[in-house]
């Protein structure tokens, strides 16, 4: 059996990820990016433009905002956002930084929501796909799972390291794991990116960690008794009011 049973779909899927990344492209362009007959490349592009998906304009392609729609449309179902709405912007406003409610798909750390002061920049936004293991939310999110589940994570997943603090081997993310476990906090001192740090703590429904709220910033803002203490306060109090929310 091949990876993918129907290989159009594959297919498809690079398309729609080669115009995320290229933001425009030509037929020729895309032919050429990903391995395609400019035939081909044309077919794909023309049915993604009838399905509302793509936007042509004088002979260029780029992505619609139909994903937009089914996005948000699936986000604002997930139980964890409906009751951490309010919570998030409380505590963005709270903790004049970054912050996210996360959750876990396909060994991603997805960023489901965010708010953030006017002052804080974009290397996390709304859609953002981060590895599990590089950040503080994903690190919440996997203290919460089994051995065996975590144990499955790290043989389906390359420890890649995203900067020189990021954690690469099975025994160190164990022992991390553990440390989160035991504290109900995780934190990331530049591991998925150079100079930014996190608080994560997870939000569970149930018995089971469904999102994870965190937040993010520049280490010279991000240090100290701020980010030990009065953030984590923070972070925590907000998660356990999710928590109750959810549990009505």
């Amino acid at each position: 059996m091949t990876e993918y049973p129907v290989g159009a779909t594959e297919t498809t899927a690079r398309v729609v990820e080669a115009l995320a990344a290229g933001g425009e492209t030509g037929v020729t362009e895309l032919a050429e990016e990903i391995g395609l007959s400019k035939a081909s490349a044309h077919n794909h592009l023309v049915t993604l433009q009838r399905l509302g998906v793509v936007v042509s304009e004088d002979g260029r392609y780029r992505l619609g905002l139909r994903f937009l729609d089914v996005g948000t449309t699936v986000r604002d179902r997930l139980p964890a956002y409906r009751a951490a709405r309010e919570e998030l912007t409380g505590l963005a406003e709270s903790a004049g930084e970054t912050v996210g409610l996360v959750v876990a798909e396909h060994g991603s750390a997805v960023y489901a929501a965010v708010r953030r002061p006017e002052r804080n920049d974009r290397r996390v936004q709304t859609g953002s796909r981060l590895p599990l293991h590089a950040t503080a939310s994903g690190k919440a999110l996997l203290s919460a799972r089994s051995p065996e589940a975590v144990a499955s994570y790290v043989e389906e997943t390359t420890l890649a390291a995203r900067t020189d603090r990021t954690i690469q081997t099975a025994s160190a993310l164990r022992a991390e794991l553990r440390s989160v476990a035991d504290r109900g906090l995780a934190f990331d001192r530049g591991e998925a990116f150079e100079g930014v740090r996190g608080v994560a703590a997870p939000v569970r429904a149930e018995g089971e960690a469904v999102a994870a709220l965190t937040v993010v910033g520049p280490a010279a803002r991000l240090s100290g008794k701020r980010l030990e203490e009065d953030l984590t306060g923070l972070v925590l109090s907000a998660a356990k009011r999710v928590e109750l929310t959810l549990a009505e």
